[in-house]
């Protein structure tokens, strides 16, 4: 980026002051937002205050995982511009063409209103090289989990990621991920964390099976480089979380020699064999339960996630799912409780928000009291609910996608 832009952090209590004094300093002001669905409803009141203050030489963008899913019902709210998927090129690019008064429609990666209202996609970028970027901005003194992998090829029916990031893993390479670390771990900071679809697919050219050997490498490596500093090595755990049919003898001993953390974090989502295959999952409930066994052998406690309310589940399913979570229980592990959310950019977005069976609750109810589950399951039951509700109301537009020019197909980058 040039080095004659300014770059400007604000939270919602200092974001307004700064739309009405910024532009008197700049020619151009560029008000920038990353959105989740999961944020939508809460900030919906301050988003459109926000962009009251819309006036010449002051551009609107949207980023993240919603605008992304959804650019039309983002756009419509009164955003300029909407950066589909990774932007870490194209907001870039954007950023030096407005300063040198260039042509923003000709910036790849993004979504605009053309002046004949209608929705025009600029095609996509190639995926970056991880590598390429930082993993945090440690100049502002602000660290994060270090992203180690970014797309995954296991289309899961309610998650976004592979059709934004591709339908494979690209992964920041040993040193590159080491050289952040020791930033990190110098600042006096201690427990790093990494960011992954998979974890334990770390090095693998596609993600679609363990690299036991680039696994070992990057782990040993870290926890050589962290011993100098007292650091620690957290890995598997939140937010770098494991497939169950990922975990063998060989990668959990791999675990067990390295890492810090004594918790393990697998993705069973159901204890049904036809809902997984409707998921698309891509492993079986015997994968999550052998999962449990070898990393319990290797001394984890095991946190196993579970999706309520997931579409086209019948009782039978549920009753499978209670059965799964009682062998998980008995065995020490712990149920991680959500409720699923139909969200823009999946394939699963024009479902029925989750609903939580009453099986279900009676069932968490009684072992949560034990400390055997935990979990935000409650509140995503309610949130799916505002979710629902913003499509009702013409909020979110998903629907609609197929009108943007450009489009490749209905999930479009991937």
């Amino acid at each position: 980026m040039k080095n004659n832009i300014d770059v400007y952090l604000a939270n919602r209590r200092t974001f307004l002051n700064a739309l009405i004094e910024l532009p008197s300093k700049y020619v151009n002001v560029v008000a920038g937002f990353s959105i989740m669905t999961t944020m939508l409803s809460n900030m919906l009141s301050f988003l459109k205050n926000a962009l009251k203050f819309k006036r010449k030489g002051v551009v609107f963008i949207a980023g993240g995982p919603h605008p992304s899913g959804d650019p039309v019902g983002v756009l419509d709210l009164g955003f300029d511009y909407v950066f589909i998927g990774e932007s870490e090129r194209s907001l870039v690019e954007f950023a030096n063409t407005l300063l040198e008064k260039g042509d923003l429609c000709k910036v790849k990666g993004i979504v605009y209103k053309d002046e004949n209202g209608d929705y025009v996609f600029t095609g996509k970028l190639s995926p970056i090289s991880l590598d390429d970027y930082p993993a945090f901005p440690y100049w502002r003194r602000m660290f994060n989990p270090i992203e180690i992998s970014r797309g995954c090829p296991f289309r899961c029916a309610y998650c976004q990621v592979p059709f934004l990031h591709g339908p494979y893993m690209r992964h920041r390479s040993v040193d590159n991920v080491l050289e952040y670390a020791e930033i990190f771990w110098s600042r006096g900071l201690r427990d790093l964390r990494f960011i992954s679809p998979n974890s334990m697919a770390y090095g693998s050219p596609y993600g679609s099976r363990p690299s036991p050997e680039i696994l070992e490498e990057l782990l040993s490596k870290l926890k050589a480089k962290a011993s100098g500093y007292g650091g620690r090595v957290f890995y598997g755990t939140f937010p770098s979380e494991v497939r169950p049919d990922f975990v063998s003898n060989e990668t959990a001993r791999i675990l067990r020699k390295y890492v810090s953390n004594k918790r393990i974090i697998i993705g069973a989502q159901s204890g049904s064999n036809r809902v997984l295959k409707i998921l698309n999952r891509g492993h079986s409930v015997e994968d999550v339960i052998n999962a449990v066994e070898v990393l319990a052998r290797q001394g984890f406690t095991v946190d196993v996630d579970f999706i309520f309310g997931l579409p086209g589940e019948t009782d039978e399913d549920v009753d499978e799912t209670i059965k799964v979570m009682e062998k998980i229980v008995k065995l020490g592990g712990r149920i991680h409780t959500h409720t699923f959310l139909p969200l823009p950019g999946s394939p699963f977005e024009n479902a029925p928000p989750g609903k939580i069976s009453l099986k279900i609750k009676k069932f968490v109810f009684k072992i949560c009291g034990k400390g055997r589950a935990y979990g935000d399951w409650l509140k995503q039951e309610k949130l799916a609910k505002k979710i629902d509700e913003l499509r009702n109301s013409g909020v979110i537009k998903v629907n609609m996608r197929n009108k943007i020019k450009g489009i490749r197909n209905r999930l479009y980058l991937f």
